[in-house]
Protein backbone atom coordinates (compact mmCIF):
# COMPACT_ATOMS: atom_id res chain seq x y z
CA UNK A 1 0.00 0.00 0.00
CA UNK A 2 1.31 3.38 -0.88
CA UNK A 3 2.53 5.46 2.02
CA UNK A 4 -0.02 7.92 3.31
CA UNK A 5 0.54 11.63 3.13
CA UNK A 6 1.21 13.06 6.54
CA UNK A 7 -1.04 15.52 8.29
CA UNK A 8 -0.33 19.20 7.83
CA UNK A 9 2.99 20.34 9.28
CA UNK A 10 2.64 21.95 12.65
CA UNK A 11 3.84 25.20 14.14
CA UNK A 12 6.40 25.99 11.45
CA UNK A 13 7.98 22.50 11.49
CA UNK A 14 8.70 20.80 8.19
CA UNK A 15 7.13 17.42 7.45
CA UNK A 16 9.35 14.37 7.25
CA UNK A 17 9.09 10.63 7.59
CA UNK A 18 10.24 10.94 11.18
CA UNK A 19 7.03 12.78 12.15
CA UNK A 20 5.16 9.49 11.95
CA UNK A 21 7.86 6.92 12.72
CA UNK A 22 9.32 8.75 15.69
CA UNK A 23 12.79 8.41 14.21
CA UNK A 24 13.71 6.72 10.96
CA UNK A 25 17.25 6.43 12.33
CA UNK A 26 15.87 4.43 15.26
CA UNK A 27 13.60 2.42 13.02
CA UNK A 28 15.74 1.37 10.08
CA UNK A 29 17.56 -1.55 11.77
CA UNK A 30 14.18 -3.03 12.73
CA UNK A 31 12.60 -3.11 9.28
CA UNK A 32 13.39 -6.74 8.61
CA UNK A 33 12.39 -7.90 12.07
CA UNK A 34 9.10 -6.04 12.02
CA UNK A 35 8.13 -7.64 8.69
CA UNK A 36 8.33 -11.04 10.36
CA UNK A 37 5.10 -12.13 12.05
CA UNK A 38 7.15 -13.88 14.72
CA UNK A 39 9.32 -10.87 15.62
CA UNK A 40 9.50 -11.20 19.37
CA UNK A 41 8.07 -9.03 22.08
CA UNK A 42 8.56 -10.27 25.59
CA UNK A 43 7.71 -9.68 29.21
CA UNK A 44 9.86 -11.26 31.88
CA UNK A 45 10.32 -10.78 35.58
CA UNK A 46 12.97 -11.54 38.16
CA UNK A 47 11.69 -12.87 41.48
CA UNK A 48 13.39 -12.61 44.82
CA UNK A 49 12.68 -16.24 45.70
CA UNK A 50 14.01 -18.12 42.68
CA UNK A 51 17.11 -17.90 40.53
CA UNK A 52 15.14 -18.49 37.31
CA UNK A 53 13.16 -15.46 36.15
CA UNK A 54 9.51 -15.95 35.14
CA UNK A 55 9.24 -15.23 31.44
CA UNK A 56 6.39 -14.33 29.14
CA UNK A 57 7.06 -14.68 25.42
CA UNK A 58 4.62 -12.56 23.47
CA UNK A 59 4.25 -13.27 19.77
CA UNK A 60 3.52 -10.39 17.40
CA UNK A 61 0.62 -11.11 15.06
CA UNK A 62 -1.62 -9.04 12.81
CA UNK A 63 -4.72 -11.24 12.64
CA UNK A 64 -7.31 -11.05 9.90
CA UNK A 65 -10.40 -10.10 11.86
CA UNK A 66 -12.27 -11.84 13.50
CA UNK A 67 -9.99 -14.87 14.04
CA UNK A 68 -9.03 -14.00 17.59
CA UNK A 69 -10.43 -16.69 19.90
CA UNK A 70 -8.91 -19.95 21.15
CA UNK A 71 -9.99 -22.97 19.16
CA UNK A 72 -10.54 -21.03 15.96
CA UNK A 73 -8.53 -21.56 12.82
CA UNK A 74 -6.43 -18.40 12.92
CA UNK A 75 -4.81 -16.92 9.83
CA UNK A 76 -2.38 -14.07 10.27
CA UNK A 77 -0.89 -11.91 7.57
CA UNK A 78 2.58 -10.42 7.74
CA UNK A 79 3.52 -7.12 6.18
CA UNK A 80 5.02 -9.07 3.28
CA UNK A 81 1.72 -10.81 2.59
CA UNK A 82 2.76 -14.29 3.71
CA UNK A 83 0.26 -16.31 5.75
CA UNK A 84 0.84 -18.38 8.87
CA UNK A 85 -1.65 -21.05 9.97
CA UNK A 86 -1.38 -22.38 13.54
CA UNK A 87 -1.76 -26.16 13.34
CA UNK A 88 -5.29 -27.37 13.95
CA UNK A 89 -6.44 -24.08 15.35
CA UNK A 90 -5.37 -25.29 18.78
CA UNK A 91 -5.22 -22.85 21.70
CA UNK A 92 -1.83 -21.14 21.80
CA UNK A 93 -1.85 -20.51 25.56
CA UNK A 94 -3.43 -21.69 28.79
CA UNK A 95 -4.22 -18.05 29.53
CA UNK A 96 -7.25 -16.44 27.90
CA UNK A 97 -6.41 -14.72 24.64
CA UNK A 98 -7.68 -11.17 24.21
CA UNK A 99 -11.14 -10.90 22.70
CA UNK A 100 -12.72 -8.03 20.80
CA UNK A 101 -16.16 -7.34 19.42
CA UNK A 102 -17.35 -7.39 15.83
CA UNK A 103 -17.10 -4.27 13.67
CA UNK A 104 -20.55 -2.82 13.10
CA UNK A 105 -19.87 0.38 11.20
CA UNK A 106 -18.76 0.67 7.59
CA UNK A 107 -16.82 3.88 7.22
CA UNK A 108 -16.07 5.93 4.15
CA UNK A 109 -14.66 9.28 3.14
CA UNK A 110 -11.45 10.16 4.96
CA UNK A 111 -11.33 6.76 6.73
CA UNK A 112 -11.16 4.73 3.50
CA UNK A 113 -8.36 2.17 3.78
CA UNK A 114 -8.66 1.76 7.56
CA UNK A 115 -8.58 -1.95 8.45
CA UNK A 116 -8.59 -1.71 12.25
CA UNK A 117 -11.58 -2.24 14.52
CA UNK A 118 -11.47 0.41 17.27
CA UNK A 119 -12.65 3.14 14.94
CA UNK A 120 -15.73 1.09 14.04
CA UNK A 121 -17.04 0.72 17.61
CA UNK A 122 -19.58 3.00 19.20
CA UNK A 123 -18.63 4.18 22.70
CA UNK A 124 -21.36 2.13 24.38
CA UNK A 125 -21.05 -1.00 22.22
CA UNK A 126 -20.71 -4.02 24.53
CA UNK A 127 -17.44 -5.86 23.86
CA UNK A 128 -17.17 -8.00 27.00
CA UNK A 129 -18.80 -8.57 30.38
CA UNK A 130 -16.85 -8.18 33.60
CA UNK A 131 -17.52 -10.55 36.50
CA UNK A 132 -17.08 -7.70 39.01
CA UNK A 133 -18.14 -4.03 39.04
CA UNK A 134 -15.94 -1.21 37.80
CA UNK A 135 -13.81 0.56 40.42
CA UNK A 136 -15.20 3.63 42.16
CA UNK A 137 -13.47 6.71 43.51
CA UNK A 138 -13.23 6.60 47.27
CA UNK A 139 -14.25 9.75 49.16
CA UNK A 140 -11.44 12.25 49.54
CA UNK A 141 -9.16 10.60 46.98
CA UNK A 142 -8.09 11.35 43.41
CA UNK A 143 -9.78 9.04 40.88
CA UNK A 144 -6.68 8.05 38.92
CA UNK A 145 -4.14 7.67 41.74
CA UNK A 146 -6.12 6.83 44.88
CA UNK A 147 -4.05 9.43 46.75
CA UNK A 148 -5.69 12.03 49.00
CA UNK A 149 -7.11 14.86 46.94
CA UNK A 150 -9.25 15.18 43.84
CA UNK A 151 -9.88 18.54 42.23
CA UNK A 152 -13.09 17.94 40.29
CA UNK A 153 -11.57 19.04 36.98
CA UNK A 154 -11.36 17.06 33.72
CA UNK A 155 -8.30 15.05 32.75
CA UNK A 156 -5.80 16.12 30.10
CA UNK A 157 -4.26 13.45 27.86
CA UNK A 158 -0.96 14.30 26.12
CA UNK A 159 0.68 12.17 23.42
CA UNK A 160 4.44 12.19 24.13
CA UNK A 161 7.32 11.19 21.88
CA UNK A 162 9.61 8.34 22.97
CA UNK A 163 12.12 8.24 20.13
CA UNK A 164 15.79 8.63 21.04
CA UNK A 165 15.74 12.30 20.00
CA UNK A 166 12.83 13.01 22.34
CA UNK A 167 14.53 11.97 25.55
CA UNK A 168 14.67 13.27 28.20
CA UNK A 169 10.98 14.12 28.20
CA UNK A 170 9.21 16.66 30.39
CA UNK A 171 6.23 15.95 32.61
CA UNK A 172 6.16 12.15 32.87
CA UNK A 173 6.61 12.15 36.64
CA UNK A 174 3.74 14.62 37.07
CA UNK A 175 1.22 12.38 35.27
CA UNK A 176 -1.35 10.32 37.16
CA UNK A 177 -1.22 7.55 34.54
CA UNK A 178 1.13 6.90 31.61
CA UNK A 179 0.13 4.50 28.83
CA UNK A 180 2.91 3.09 26.64
CA UNK A 181 1.87 1.89 23.19
CA UNK A 182 3.83 0.71 20.17
CA UNK A 183 3.69 2.81 17.03
CA UNK A 184 5.81 1.99 13.97
CA UNK A 185 9.03 -0.01 13.75
CA UNK A 186 8.89 -1.26 17.33
CA UNK A 187 9.20 2.26 18.78
CA UNK A 188 6.79 3.24 21.55
CA UNK A 189 4.91 6.42 22.38
CA UNK A 190 3.23 7.60 25.56
CA UNK A 191 -0.21 8.87 26.40
CA UNK A 192 0.28 10.72 29.70
CA UNK A 193 -2.89 11.48 31.67
CA UNK A 194 -2.84 14.52 33.94
CA UNK A 195 -5.46 15.25 36.56
CA UNK A 196 -3.90 15.82 39.98
CA UNK A 197 -1.02 18.03 38.82
CA UNK A 198 -0.38 20.12 35.71
CA UNK A 199 2.90 21.13 34.13
CA UNK A 200 4.85 21.76 30.94
CA UNK A 201 5.07 18.54 28.94
CA UNK A 202 6.64 17.20 25.78
CA UNK A 203 7.76 16.54 23.18
CA UNK A 204 4.16 16.33 21.99
CA UNK A 205 3.53 13.97 19.08
CA UNK A 206 0.76 12.57 16.91
CA UNK A 207 -2.21 10.35 17.67
CA UNK A 208 -2.89 6.74 16.65
CA UNK A 209 -6.02 4.62 16.42
CA UNK A 210 -4.84 2.69 19.52
CA UNK A 211 -5.72 5.85 21.49
CA UNK A 212 -9.42 5.21 20.80
CA UNK A 213 -9.11 2.31 23.27
CA UNK A 214 -9.02 4.65 26.26
CA UNK A 215 -9.95 8.23 25.27
CA UNK A 216 -13.66 7.92 26.04
CA UNK A 217 -13.11 6.13 29.37
CA UNK A 218 -11.93 9.37 31.00
CA UNK A 219 -15.21 11.27 30.91
CA UNK A 220 -14.73 14.55 29.08
CA UNK A 221 -10.93 14.77 28.74
CA UNK A 222 -8.83 17.16 26.69
CA UNK A 223 -6.59 15.49 24.09
CA UNK A 224 -3.33 17.32 23.42
CA UNK A 225 -1.46 16.02 20.37
CA UNK A 226 0.44 17.31 17.37
CA UNK A 227 -2.13 15.99 14.90
CA UNK A 228 -2.50 12.77 12.93
CA UNK A 229 -2.87 11.54 9.38
CA UNK A 230 -6.29 12.24 7.86
CA UNK A 231 -7.64 8.75 8.61
CA UNK A 232 -6.69 8.63 12.29
CA UNK A 233 -7.65 12.25 12.85
CA UNK A 234 -11.15 11.57 11.51
CA UNK A 235 -11.50 8.54 13.80
CA UNK A 236 -10.25 10.46 16.84
CA UNK A 237 -12.59 13.36 16.10
CA UNK A 238 -15.47 10.85 16.14
CA UNK A 239 -14.88 10.40 19.90
CA UNK A 240 -17.48 13.02 20.74
CA UNK A 241 -16.84 13.23 24.49
CA UNK A 242 -13.19 14.12 23.93
CA UNK A 243 -12.23 17.80 23.71
CA UNK A 244 -9.83 17.80 20.80
CA UNK A 245 -6.85 20.18 20.95
CA UNK A 246 -4.84 19.03 17.96
CA UNK A 247 -1.97 21.43 17.32
CA UNK A 248 -3.07 21.42 13.68
CA UNK A 249 -6.17 23.39 14.73
CA UNK A 250 -5.33 24.98 18.08
CA UNK A 251 -2.81 27.22 19.81
CA UNK A 252 -1.14 26.73 23.16
CA UNK A 253 1.99 25.00 21.84
CA UNK A 254 5.57 26.14 21.38
CA UNK A 255 8.77 24.84 19.82
CA UNK A 256 11.49 24.23 22.43
CA UNK A 257 14.89 25.66 21.59
CA UNK A 258 17.79 23.23 21.59
CA UNK A 259 15.71 20.39 20.12
CA UNK A 260 15.09 19.45 16.51
CA UNK A 261 11.65 19.11 14.91
CA UNK A 262 9.51 17.16 15.17
CA UNK A 263 10.70 16.30 18.69
CA UNK A 264 10.52 19.87 19.98
CA UNK A 265 6.79 20.60 20.31
CA UNK A 266 5.77 21.37 23.91
CA UNK A 267 2.66 22.47 25.76
CA UNK A 268 1.49 23.24 29.29
CA UNK A 269 -1.39 21.08 30.48
CA UNK A 270 -2.79 24.00 32.50
CA UNK A 271 -3.82 25.58 29.20
CA UNK A 272 -6.19 22.74 28.29
CA UNK A 273 -7.97 21.76 31.52
CA UNK A 274 -11.16 23.72 30.94
CA UNK A 275 -14.39 22.89 32.74
CA UNK A 276 -16.22 19.64 33.19
CA UNK A 277 -16.43 16.60 35.43
CA UNK A 278 -13.42 14.82 36.83
CA UNK A 279 -12.61 11.41 35.30
CA UNK A 280 -14.04 8.23 36.81
CA UNK A 281 -11.86 5.85 38.81
CA UNK A 282 -9.58 3.78 36.62
CA UNK A 283 -8.29 1.34 39.24
CA UNK A 284 -9.11 -0.15 42.63
CA UNK A 285 -6.57 0.85 45.27
CA UNK A 286 -5.48 -0.69 48.56
CA UNK A 287 -5.55 1.33 51.72
CA UNK A 288 -2.29 3.27 52.09
CA UNK A 289 0.36 1.16 53.79
CA UNK A 290 -1.44 -2.17 53.44
CA UNK A 291 0.59 -4.97 51.83
CA UNK A 292 -0.26 -6.54 48.50
CA UNK A 293 -0.66 -10.24 47.81
CA UNK A 294 1.30 -11.79 44.97
CA UNK A 295 4.72 -13.20 44.12
CA UNK A 296 7.72 -11.10 45.25
CA UNK A 297 9.30 -9.59 42.14
CA UNK A 298 12.16 -7.15 41.77
CA UNK A 299 12.58 -6.69 38.02
CA UNK A 300 10.24 -6.44 35.03
CA UNK A 301 11.31 -6.51 31.38
CA UNK A 302 9.00 -5.43 28.58
CA UNK A 303 10.71 -5.69 25.21
CA UNK A 304 9.47 -4.40 21.88
CA UNK A 305 11.72 -4.79 18.80
CA UNK A 306 13.22 -1.32 19.23
CA UNK A 307 12.28 -0.38 22.80
CA UNK A 308 13.69 -2.39 25.69
CA UNK A 309 12.15 -1.40 29.01
CA UNK A 310 13.26 -2.53 32.47
CA UNK A 311 11.45 -1.66 35.69
CA UNK A 312 13.42 -2.23 38.92
CA UNK A 313 11.78 -2.28 42.34
CA UNK A 314 13.79 -0.23 44.85
CA UNK A 315 11.64 -1.01 47.87
CA UNK A 316 9.25 1.92 47.42
CA UNK A 317 8.79 2.47 43.66
CA UNK A 318 9.41 0.96 40.23
CA UNK A 319 12.28 2.77 38.47
CA UNK A 320 12.29 2.76 34.67
CA UNK A 321 15.26 2.16 32.39
CA UNK A 322 15.14 2.06 28.61
CA UNK A 323 17.57 0.60 26.10
CA UNK A 324 20.20 0.08 28.79
CA UNK A 325 20.05 3.49 30.52
CA UNK A 326 18.04 5.00 33.34
CA UNK A 327 15.06 6.80 31.81
CA UNK A 328 15.60 10.36 33.00
CA UNK A 329 13.13 13.22 32.72
CA UNK A 330 13.93 16.93 32.52
CA UNK A 331 12.07 17.85 35.67
CA UNK A 332 11.49 14.87 37.92
CA UNK A 333 14.53 12.59 37.94
CA UNK A 334 14.19 9.00 36.78
CA UNK A 335 10.77 7.96 35.45
CA UNK A 336 9.05 5.99 38.17
CA UNK A 337 5.72 4.46 39.15
CA UNK A 338 3.92 2.87 42.06
CA UNK A 339 2.33 0.29 39.74
CA UNK A 340 2.99 -1.36 36.38
CA UNK A 341 -0.01 -2.85 34.57
CA UNK A 342 0.95 -5.03 31.58
CA UNK A 343 -2.16 -5.59 29.43
CA UNK A 344 -1.96 -8.15 26.62
CA UNK A 345 -4.25 -7.20 23.74
CA UNK A 346 -5.15 -8.21 20.23
CA UNK A 347 -3.13 -6.25 17.69
CA UNK A 348 -4.27 -5.38 14.17
CA UNK A 349 -2.65 -4.12 11.02
CA UNK A 350 -4.58 -0.88 10.42
CA UNK A 351 -3.96 -1.18 6.69
CA UNK A 352 -2.00 2.07 6.83
CA UNK A 353 1.73 2.60 6.39
CA UNK A 354 3.93 5.43 7.57
CA UNK A 355 5.96 7.46 5.09
CA UNK A 356 8.86 5.01 5.41
CA UNK A 357 6.60 2.04 4.65
CA UNK A 358 6.24 0.84 8.25
CA UNK A 359 3.15 -1.04 9.39
CA UNK A 360 0.96 1.11 11.64
CA UNK A 361 -0.43 -1.28 14.28
CA UNK A 362 -3.58 -0.93 16.37
CA UNK A 363 -3.62 -2.41 19.86
CA UNK A 364 -7.19 -3.28 20.82
CA UNK A 365 -7.33 -2.53 24.54
CA UNK A 366 -11.06 -3.16 24.56
CA UNK A 367 -12.90 -6.39 25.29
CA UNK A 368 -10.82 -8.57 27.60
CA UNK A 369 -7.41 -10.21 27.89
CA UNK A 370 -4.63 -11.32 30.22
CA UNK A 371 -3.09 -8.82 32.62
CA UNK A 372 -0.01 -8.89 34.83
CA UNK A 373 0.14 -6.29 37.59
CA UNK A 374 3.29 -5.31 39.47
CA UNK A 375 2.62 -3.48 42.71
CA UNK A 376 4.35 -3.22 46.10
CA UNK A 377 7.19 -5.37 44.75
CA UNK A 378 4.74 -8.18 43.91
CA UNK A 379 3.40 -9.80 40.74
CA UNK A 380 -0.32 -10.60 40.32
CA UNK A 381 -1.72 -12.34 37.24
CA UNK A 382 -5.31 -12.01 36.13
CA UNK A 383 -7.63 -10.71 33.43
CA UNK A 384 -8.50 -7.19 32.30
CA UNK A 385 -12.02 -6.32 31.11
CA UNK A 386 -12.99 -3.24 29.12
CA UNK A 387 -16.72 -3.90 28.57
CA UNK A 388 -17.10 -0.79 26.37
CA UNK A 389 -14.83 1.98 25.13
CA UNK A 390 -16.36 4.14 27.85
CA UNK A 391 -15.31 1.83 30.69
CA UNK A 392 -12.01 1.71 32.58
CA UNK A 393 -9.99 -1.49 32.66
CA UNK A 394 -11.43 -3.73 35.39
CA UNK A 395 -8.55 -5.86 36.73
CA UNK A 396 -9.61 -9.24 38.09
CA UNK A 397 -7.32 -11.68 39.91
CA UNK A 398 -7.44 -15.43 39.39
CA UNK A 399 -9.65 -15.87 42.46
CA UNK A 400 -12.24 -13.47 41.04
CA UNK A 401 -11.38 -10.54 43.30
CA UNK A 402 -10.42 -7.04 42.18
CA UNK A 403 -6.68 -6.47 41.82
CA UNK A 404 -5.89 -3.55 44.10
CA UNK A 405 -3.03 -1.19 43.30
CA UNK A 406 -0.78 0.93 45.48
CA UNK A 407 -2.01 4.54 45.59
CA UNK A 408 0.14 6.59 43.22
CA UNK A 409 1.21 6.79 39.60
CA UNK A 410 0.47 3.83 37.32
CA UNK A 411 2.14 2.96 34.02
CA UNK A 412 0.14 0.80 31.62
CA UNK A 413 2.20 -1.22 29.13
CA UNK A 414 0.02 -2.30 26.19
CA UNK A 415 1.58 -5.36 24.55
CA UNK A 416 0.55 -7.96 22.02
CA UNK A 417 -1.18 -11.23 22.76
CA UNK A 418 0.93 -14.36 23.15
CA UNK A 419 2.25 -17.14 25.30
CA UNK A 420 3.08 -17.00 29.01
CA UNK A 421 5.62 -19.25 30.70
CA UNK A 422 7.25 -18.81 34.07
CA UNK A 423 9.68 -20.61 36.30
Amino acid sequence: MAALALAACLVAASCSSSEETGSVDDAAPLAAAFADTNASQSLSTTTETTAAAPDTSLVRVYPDYPALNDGESVTTTTTSGASVQPSGGAPQSDRPRPTVGSPTLATGGPTDGYAGVLGTYSVNQVLSTSPIPAPVTQPGTAPLTGLPGGNGSPAVIVKIDNSSKARPQAGLNAADVVIEEEVEWGITRFAAIFHTDHTAVGPVRSGRSTDISFLSSLGNPALVYSGANDVFDALILNQSAVRNFSAARNGGYWRQSGRRAPSNLFADTNSFVGSGAQPPAWFAFRAAGSPSPGTPTSRVNVTWPNTRVVWNWDGSAWLRSQNGSAHQTTDGGQANAANIVVAETAVMDTGLRDSAGGVVPEYVWAGSGPVTVFTDGKRIDGTWYRPTLGDPAILVAGDGSAIELTPGRTWVEIVSQGLLSSS
